[in-house]
């Protein structure tokens, strides 16, 4: 109950965060907006990295994993850190995007590209396969998501699309 107050407490300082930071043009992220996350974001993994899979400020307490994916066009390897959720002892991740209302960059590359490998801690690299929950399914975990992190409340009334819910499962 502790972990889960400071989860919603850092997911909240989060989306006031990000909601105050991005800058979009006709519902786009302008280009040096999109620069500045993806220098933001390298800053993140480095810390994630040297830190045991820790990273401080806005995410401090916030369950996070390295995603490296293929990019759905490129095929580009694309190393992504985002939030996780462990809910029954399965791992889930959330294309939520802040609210924006185009899904993260990563979403299209788990859908073209579901063999993936996560990073969770100071665990070394792991593969697993991305499945995209059903309807049904999302809106059950989503529920949790939500009760954990408030922060995605807000997120799904920014937007009109349905923000994907994924499980990353051991690929054996």
């Amino acid at each position: 109950m502790v972990r889960e107050r400071a989860m919603s407490a850092t997911a909240s300082r989060y989306a006031v965060w990000l909601a105050g930071r991005v800058k979009v043009h006709d519902g786009c992220m302008t280009d040096d907006a999109m620069a500045e996350e993806r220098e933001f974001n390298r800053q993140n993994i480095e810390e994630f990295r040297n830190n045991g899979g820790k990273v401080g400020g806005q995410f401090e307490g916030f369950p996070l994993l390295i995603l490296t994916s293929s990019g759905a066009k490129s095929g580009a390897e694309r190393v992504n850190l985002i939030a996780y959720f462990d809910i029954d002892d399965k791992i889930y991740v959330v294309g939520s995007a802040a609210g924006r209302d185009e899904s993260p960059a990563w979403v299209f590359n788990l859908r073209a590209h579901p063999h993936v490998q996560v990073e969770i801690g100071s665990n070394p690299k792991r593969p697993v396969v991305a499945r995209e929950l059903t309807r049904e399914d999302r809106d059950r975990i989503y529920k949790v998501v939500v009760e954990r992190a408030p922060g995605f409340a807000e997120y799904e009334k920014r937007t009109d699309r349905v923000i994907p819910v994924f499980e990353l499962v051991a690929d054996n």
